[in-house]
């Protein structure tokens, strides 16, 4: 009886242990900063930059609305897209959003630091569509930033140019801590994620 109960207490006390440690590992107290920010269609080029006209007077958690007059511009336009890049730390995340006219981008730290942080370096990117690509190895690697254990590239023209109605696609060759991945790839106007986590991370 004695042994039985002393089982039971050394198991509760595991169990509160590995409870505990799962509960620290899931709050993490990030910080968001906006990184870039972009409006328009997708022949305006550096022309779509709008990142000084992003502000969040309340701080982070921040709504950025897909609304042209909040960029100086008052012609409507349904092709019109609202691009917003954004860092979490410290997890080392680079975030990004896509959203159209009257719809909006919630730039926020979702998710837990990684649980074995690897470092994304970019080998090679080109965007493009099947007849003709270009090399945008730097702009991804200047989105990505130094030593990104997340990051998110937005396949947009205004960031890559191209700006004609044929479908591009964003390509991406990375490395997680040196080791090679299989890629990522987006379409025009989505969002290419580029991730480290494996399945050994979680015991799989």
């Amino acid at each position: 009886m004695a042994w039985g109960r002393l089982l039971l207490l050394a198991m509760a006390v595991v169990g509160t242990a590995v409870a505990c440690s799962q509960g620290s590992r899931v709050v993490v107290q990030s910080t968001a900063q906006i990184k870039r920010a972009y409006w328009g269609l997708p022949q305006a080029g550096p022309g779509a930059d709008v990142t000084s006209m992003v502000t969040c007077p309340g701080g982070y958690p921040c709504d950025v609305f897909a609304n042209g007059p909040a960029f100086n511009d008052n012609r409507a336009d349904l092709a019109k897209k609202l691009t917003v890049i954004w860092t979490c730390q410290p997890q080392n995340f680079v975030l990004a959003e896509v959203a159209p006219p009257t719809f909006k981008v919630r730039m926020a730290c979702v998710g837990q630091a990684p649980i074995v942080p690897r470092r994304i370096d970019i080998l090679e990117a080109s965007w493009g569509g099947p007849s003709a690509s270009i090399d945008v190895t730097q702009q991804v690697r200047d989105i990505c930033g130094d030593g990104s254990t997340r990051c998110q590239v937005p396949a947009m023209a205004y960031i890559f140019g191209m700006p004609d109605r044929l479908t591009k696609t964003l390509r991406i060759r990375y490395t997680c801590n040196g080791q090679t991945t299989p890629g990522r790839q987006a379409t025009e106007n989505s969002v290419a994620d580029l991730r480290c986590e494996q399945p050994a991370d979680l015991g799989y």
